[in-house]
């Protein structure tokens, strides 16, 4: 963790740019982090909670969550914001707006609001800013941890639509309350997932989960991937499929495809059929209605012979963080 010491002693001799870099500074130290996690097993990043405005130039009122990480070596502000930013292609502006123009640094972090990351990133801030939130049968049980948290923060971080999901105005340090899964942001990947034989779970070289699968002798990508585990029902859809899958997993010819050689499908395309509930995941309980939110403490986790029993018994293979 980085740490920002020593005093700033302002004085007629320093000049404007040097005051400039002790407002800077003394901003970035307002930006303190809480807790650090490894992303795609390849990128040290850190989050944590604004306690004073960042940027006039960014909206991000107090309040709000922050990312701090480092770009790449030799990585440009196109290139970052393709692997970190929502929709990058058309956001990559907002680095330059991050770092005031100035040229990137892969030694040093950039401090970059919550709203604007891909879920993927959003998702492992939220597991190691919250260590004890975990799975739970029917969502994702929250744990209050810190006297800052708001209904307001917890359903714009978590949920698709960003409104209120509980009654309380204020929350208490330990309380417990499920997410259910059908308000649950997906794309934070926080919900466990598992898919039927043939095809498997893994994340990809940028950290976000896809399902797998591997070609066999005489599989055509439009017969053996497309029909068969999208499922669309339209000829000109299952074609743009197929582009799709060819630019995804940088093809240029799918009468190239070999045996052994694996083809990502993002996992929202998959039917239905393929698609599995992961019953060994959850912790014992009792069925709760949807207005029960706390989570008892009776609620022991299943140890792992049950886990990969329960796994062998549904032929699947799962992904959780928990």
């Amino acid at each position: 963790m980085e740490i920002f010491a020593g005093c700033y002693f302002l004085i007629n001799s320093i000049s404007p740019a040097g005051v400039q870099a002790a407002e800077l500074n003394l901003i970035e130290r307002e930006a303190l982090p809480l807790a650090s996690f490894l992303f795609a097993h390849h990128d040290q990043m850190r989050v944590g909670w604004y306690n004073q405005p960042f940027s006039p130039d960014i909206e991000n009122p107090v309040g709000s969550l922050f990312v701090q990480l480092k770009p790449r070596k030799n990585e440009g502000e196109y290139q970052l914001a393709l692997r970190v930013l929502r929709d990058g292609s058309h956001q990559f502006l907002r680095i330059r707006e991050i770092t005031d123009g100035r040229p990137l640094n892969h030694k040093r972090y950039l401090t970059i609001p919550f709203e604007l990351l891909i879920g993927a990133i959003q998702g492992e801030a939220l597991r190691s800013l919250f260590p004890n939130d975990r799975v739970e049968a029917g969502g994702w049980l929250h744990q209050v941890t810190y006297v800052w948290e708001t209904p307001e923060l917890l359903a714009k971080s978590f949920t698709r639509s960003g409104k209120h999901i509980l009654p309380q105005k204020v929350f208490k340090q330990g309380e417990q309350f499920t997410i259910p899964w059908n308000i649950l942001r997906s794309d934070l990947e926080l919900e466990p997932l598992a898919v039927r034989d043939p095809l498997i779970i893994k994340k990809d070289d940028t950290g976000l989960r896809f399902a797998f699968y591997q070609i066999q002798p005489g599989d055509t990508l439009y017969s053996s991937v497309v029909i068969r585990f999208i499922g669309k029902t339209k000829h000109y859809a299952r074609s743009q499929n197929a582009r799709d899958l060819l630019v995804l997993n940088g093809l240029t010819d799918a009468r190239l495809l070999s045996p052994g050689q694996y083809i990502k499908i993002p996992l929202e395309w998959i039917r239905p059929a393929y698609l599995h509930p992961v019953p060994g995941i959850y912790r014992n309980y009792k069925e709760t209605s949807v207005d029960e939110h706390v989570i008892t403490p009776q609620n022991l986790p299943l140890n792992d012979n049950f886990q990969q029993q329960t796994d062998n018994l549904f032929q699947t293979q799962s992904i959780t963080q928990r």
